[in-house]
């Protein structure tokens, strides 16, 4: 048995429009199709050769209480070459900067935020 890549990222959104001009017009990512699946909005798009599918919210679907954290993912990283050029790039589009650049053990990292609060981690490897 073995993996052979990743097929895509499936993202929850309270605002499906929003949230696909964010990653178009915000990120830089390709809008590959709308469509709709099993009967809900869904927009795939593509950023790094990666697959997101962004999906509006089914009627009985609500966000965590609080703003609380869940179990599960807490965000995902994309690999840049260098973190703080693209996140001069980023703030200049207007999105919104978590995390300032910063070194860690391995890497140079910052954190973007997005829709919904979701977090995007810019990875340059050091």
């Amino acid at each position: 048995m073995q993996f052979t890549r990743l097929n895509h990222i499936h993202i929850i959104c309270s605002d499906l429009t929003g949230s696909e001009s964010w990653f178009v017009e915000g990120l830089g990512a390709e809008l590959v199709e709308r469509r709709e699946s099993r009967g809900i909005a869904t927009s795939e798009l593509r950023l790094a050769g990666i697959c997101l599918l962004l999906r509006a919210t089914h009627e009985d679907e609500a966000p965590a209480a609080g703003r609380q954290r869940r179990f599960g993912t807490d965000h995902f990283a994309f690999e840049v070459a260098d973190v703080d050029a693209m996140v001069e790039s980023l703030r200049a589009r207007g999105v919104v900067i978590a995390r300032e650049p910063a070194n860690s053990p391995r890497n140079r990292v910052a954190f973007i935020q997005g829709p919904d609060d979701l977090v995007i981690e810019l990875v340059e490897p050091q």
